[in-house]
């Protein structure tokens, strides 16, 4: 009997994203960097000096669909406040809790370096909740690795915080925020 031996470089491991993201309810503006929504995104965002600038780095953006929060506790960075809310006010259900806070979006898209070289990435992003004073918050990974490359933290008030070692990397990760949400309300 051979074996046979399959070698995998580190960029084409397979990675294991949660199991929510195989039952994503679809969203009406799968693609926003397209046709009439890219328009609509552009006027809305005539305010913004470098909104061209911007759209030359980002390839393109898809919006795979959406889940409850209840279907992906597993995000490291949902609130603190939520976590206990959940903890002392549904102790038996916790996920009832969950299921009236926000819901995530899953998002891949492509951002072009200054060098040339394409950063393929999945965001999940939670829009949280204005009744419970939240900010955004999720995650940024490479798509081919399941490494992570962006913390999207829920500081405030309607404040939400990007943690990356870039910040060039941030203000698209920010950005990219702002079109999934405003193309999703639509």
């Amino acid at each position: 009997m051979t074996k046979k031996w399959i070698l995998y470089s580190k960029e084409d491991r397979q990675v294991k994203w949660p199991t929510c993201i195989n039952k994503l309810s679809p969203v009406k503006n799968k693609h926003p960097l397209e046709g009439e929504s890219l328009a609509k995104l552009r006027e809305a965002h005539t305010w913004m000096d470098t909104f061209d600038e911007i759209i030359l780095s980002i390839r393109s953006v898809s919006i795979l669909g959406k889940c409850s929060t209840a279907e992906y506790l597993e995000c490291p960075n949902i609130p603190d406040h939520h976590r206990e809310n959940a903890r002392f006010y549904y102790r038996e259900h916790p996920s009832k809790y969950f299921d009236k806070i926000g819901q995530y979006y899953w998002v891949d898209f492509d951002i072009i370096t200054s060098d040339k070289l394409t950063m393929k990435l999945r965001m999940v992003v939670n829009g949280g909740d204005a009744d419970c004073n939240d900010g955004y918050w999720g995650e940024v990974w490479q798509r081919n690795t399941g490494k992570p490359v962006a913390q999207i933290l829920s500081t405030g008030d309607m404040e939400t915080t990007v943690q990356t070692s870039s910040s060039e990397l941030g203000k698209l990760v920010d950005f990219i925020i702002e079109i999934v949400l405003f193309c999703s309300w639509r």
